[in-house]
């Protein structure tokens, strides 16, 4: 008892697919590059990268696959089920 130490946290990243008025959006290539950089760099103990996705802005495309990313998080069971998960999503406002 208390030698379990603090739970581990995965972290799941979203970015987004370019839209009108912006050619480039940097949260994608945040996103597409995130998980090689944690590769190299590595994360503090206890942190876990799970899944990085790009999706669409807006329209259904963007539903289906946001809720693609999140069941595919709770079906593979992550590696730690009993720590806690945390969302981030990339935004860029322009």
């Amino acid at each position: 008892m208390g030698s379990e130490g603090p739970k581990a946290i995965t972290i799941h990243v979203t970015g987004f697919k370019k839209f009108l008025g912006v050619s480039e959006n940097p949260t994608e290539k945040i996103a597409n590059g995130l998980k090689s950089y944690v590769e190299k760099r590595g994360l503090p103990s206890g942190l876990c990268l799970g899944s990085c996705s790009v999706l669409d802005t807006a329209g259904e495309g963007a539903k289906s696959k946001l809720y693609e990313v999140l069941e595919s998080s709770v079906v593979s069971g992550d590696k730690n089920n009993n720590g806690t998960v945390v969302w981030v999503s990339l935004l860029l406002i322009s």
